[in-house]
């Protein structure tokens, strides 16, 4: 998935720089992919609470953790195990007034795609087609995400954050986020997948360690583009899945996982849920209304 790269704070680089070697590795796309294997993530976490046991209220500070929490009360540790154990933890919920602001922003805010230089708003798609146009369009990023306030508090939810520290075994570093548009269209399900790779099987690599936190801020049914994924698949994946290119062939996820580990992810606007995304995952894309969701993920 692609998204903002952004700063915790003014000082983040200065984070960085205070753990050179790490930085070295990290710049590194080539020695990133090593985080599809469970073995290097629990060695990056040991590394980063080893690292961060010197100087804990530093990372803290880097962090600017919210004092008061924008999600619905969450046993963290409750949260963290079901996590660990099957790679999502369900029941998240965002205030109403947060989702509404979300709303509006996406609304408001131009968005792009992947691979096409133009730009356009969310109102301006029908049918998954660029008005007055015969372009396909899937997807629309939203931009200048890091300027929206309700996202912002969300990022630096206290109760997110702890959850994350928890499940990560250190302070997150890097923190992305991620708005994002999926546009209801009429291709079937194999041109889809053609041209929008989320809508495939796949496991996320996004460094050496991670985890995210999705937040609809549309309702999501079966027919707006629910979150499929395959439970408990991020402790178990096959040789072949691990050395070969992160998208799988669905015939391939079905000769190793039963159908009964699938998992439908549904919700109203402002449901949430903490997920491991180097889980077997994808979207099937809506057909009958747009799905707008907050992704944060914390590294």
């Amino acid at each position: 998935m692609t998204g903002t790269l952004i700063q915790l704070t003014q000082q983040k680089n200065k984070l960085h720089e205070s753990n050179d070697f790490a930085k070295r590795i990290s710049s590194s796309k080539r020695w990133q992919s090593l985080g599809r294997f469970k073995i290097v993530r629990r060695g990056y976490s040991l590394f980063q609470k080893h690292l961060q046991r010197f100087k804990p209220q530093f990372y803290q500070e880097q962090l600017n953790i919210s004092t008061v929490s924008v999600v619905s009360p969450v046993e963290v540790n409750k949260c963290v195990d079901n996590v660990r154990e099957t790679g999502v933890h369900l029941g998240l919920q965002l205030n109403a007034e947060d989702v509404k602001q979300i709303r509006s922003f996406a609304d408001l805010n131009i968005c792009t795609e992947p691979k096409h230089d133009d730009s356009f708003f969310a109102s301006d798609i029908k049918s998954g087609r660029l008005n007055g146009t015969d372009r396909q369009v899937m997807r629309g990023l939203v931009s200048n995400i890091d300027k929206c306030p309700s996202v912002d508090k969300i990022v630096r939810d206290a109760t997110l954050i702890k959850i994350a520290r928890k499940y990560l075994g250190y302070y997150p570093t890097l923190i992305t986020r991620h708005l994002t548009w999926s546009f209801a269209c009429d291709l079937d399900e194999a041109e889809t997948q053609k041209v929008y790779p989320s809508t495939n099987f796949h496991y996320d690599v996004a460094g050496f360690n991670f985890v995210t936190v999705s937040f609809f801020i549309t309702d999501v049914d079966e027919n707006t583009g629910p979150h499929i994924m395959i439970e408990k698949s991020h402790n178990r994946k096959p040789l072949q899945m691990l050395f070969r290119s992160n998208i799988q062939k669905e015939a391939d996820v079905w000769r190793y996982y039963n159908r009964s580990e699938q998992l439908t992810i549904i919700g109203n606007a402002g449901f949430g849920f903490f997920q491991d995304p180097s889980c077997i995952h994808r979207l099937k894309l809506p057909t009958n209304g747009n799905r707008l969701i907050l992704q944060i993920r914390y590294s």
